[in-house]
């Protein structure tokens, strides 16, 4: 018993040790500053916003769905790995009190969530239904308990082979989960809330005892371990080089004729390089994509021209920040080093990519406005983007660099 509690202290141990080597990248100083912008802003429309409502909103269908969805996403935390399957699998039925501690923390780590969730939706209740705060910790105790009821049905549900269980297992939580906060939320009977409450212990009673018996699915355990941290790489890879993660690599022939417009010689060689691998590379390629998409959808439906400003800037950060590991994904390639060309080129080259990457982020980012007619925004828009981006480029991404080689 002593070993397995070791075990999972040492695992656990070095599981932190992996997530604060990459956090202290994501967490930097500029982060922090786009985050506090992000909230501040965030904070003072969402206000505006909740002012505006009335009576008529159905805050209790919101917050259902909401919480309930926060509450019914429950992965267990295993820290298991390949090996495991043909070394552990021998102490099976001793690693209960392992699996346990997995459960619990992750609890732990998704009650800040429920937390944060609770806060955030509390001004849109206390406007609607004009009660105050006190509903506060009672919903979050019912949000607590709701978490390790669906922590414990889950673990219940990974043991059995059947994939019928998989399939209704969130879809049933999700519903019960949905239905007692609604009854909660709108102030239903309190007998109505108790028989939800009966229907949850009846099926953990259930759940457990079917279960009991069940072998532990080690390769199911292990490949979702893996997926969890997969997820947890591919987020640190936005900020630093994750030599875990390895992108996908498509030829995307239908952008072939964009290197046409590109000069040869020996000064251009990064140039090809760096342009090849952004177009080429789905971490990159796919990165740019999704937050263009997004910045050009939530400026086309904001109205404040200091909001859509300020989503741009944000927006062509988050895209300029997360594609400076572009710089050194080629490094490890031999060639590179033994070829003669000049370092200065592999600068020049790379910000030069760069700040046309981010231009034509900010020029979808000025369709995205002027499709709406209003052309005195975009206009505005356009000549504060190009500014943003000129700066960004020249002055920010080379201390950047240089900070990142020292």
């Amino acid at each position: 018993m002593k070993e397995i509690n070791r075990l999972w202290t040492d695992r656990s141990r070095e599981n932190h040790k992996e997530l604060r080597k990459y956090l202290r990248y994501m967490l930097n100083d500029h982060l922090l500053f786009v985050v506090i912008f992000g909230i501040g802003g965030g904070a003072f429309y969402y206000q505006k916003w909740v002012h505006s409502l009335d009576g008529n909103f159905p805050v209790a269908l919101m917050m259902a769905l909401i919480l309930g969805l926060a509450a019914t996403i429950s992965p267990i935390q295993t820290l298991l790995k390949e090996a495991d399957q043909v070394f552990l699998i021998q102490i099976e039925t001793k690693m209960n009190a392992y699996f346990h501690k997995g459960i619990w923390t992750s609890f732990l780590s998704q009650s800040y969530v429920l937390l944060i969730l609770s806060a955030v939706l509390m001004p849109i209740y206390a406007q609607v239904k004009g009660n105050g705060f006190s509903f506060f910790f009672l919903l979050l105790l019912v949000l607590l308990l709701m978490k390790i009821w669906n922590l414990y049905i889950r673990w219940y549900v990974l043991k059995f082979q059947e994939m019928e269980y998989s399939r209704l297992d969130f879809w049933v939580r999700l519903a019960l989960n949905a239905v007692l906060l609604f009854l909660l939320v709108d102030g239903a009977p309190i007998y109505l809330i108790g028989l939800i409450g009966v229907i949850y212990i009846l099926l953990l009673a259930y759940f457990s005892k079917a279960a009991g018996k069940k072998l532990i699915k080690w390769d199911k355990l292990i490949r979702m371990e893996e997926q969890r941290m997969m997820a947890f790489y591919r987020t640190a890879n936005l900020f630093t080089d994750v030599p875990k993660l390895k992108g996908e690599v498509k030829r995307r022939k239908w952008l072939d004729w964009l290197f046409q417009f590109s000069a040869y010689g020996r000064e251009n060689s990064y140039w090809h390089l760096f342009f090849r691998t952004f177009i080429r590379n789905s971490e990159y390629f796919g990165l740019f994509i999704r937050l263009s998409v997004i910045g050009a959808l939530l400026i086309f439906f904001s109205t404040n021209l200091y909001l859509i400003i300020g989503l741009a800037f944000l927006f062509v950060y988050l895209t300029g920040i997360q594609l400076i590991p572009l710089m050194g994904s080629q490094d490890h390639k031999l060639w590179i080093h033994i070829y003669p060309l000049k370092k200065e080129w592999k600068t020049k080259s790379f910000l030069k990519l760069m700040q046309y990457i981010l231009s034509a982020e900010m020029i979808l980012f000025f369709a995205a406005e002027a499709v709406k007619g209003e052309w005195t925004n975009s206009v505005i828009l356009a000549a504060a983007g190009i500014l943003f981006v000129i700066i960004f480029v020249r002055a920010y991404i080379p201390s950047r660099l240089k900070k990142m080689n020292h």
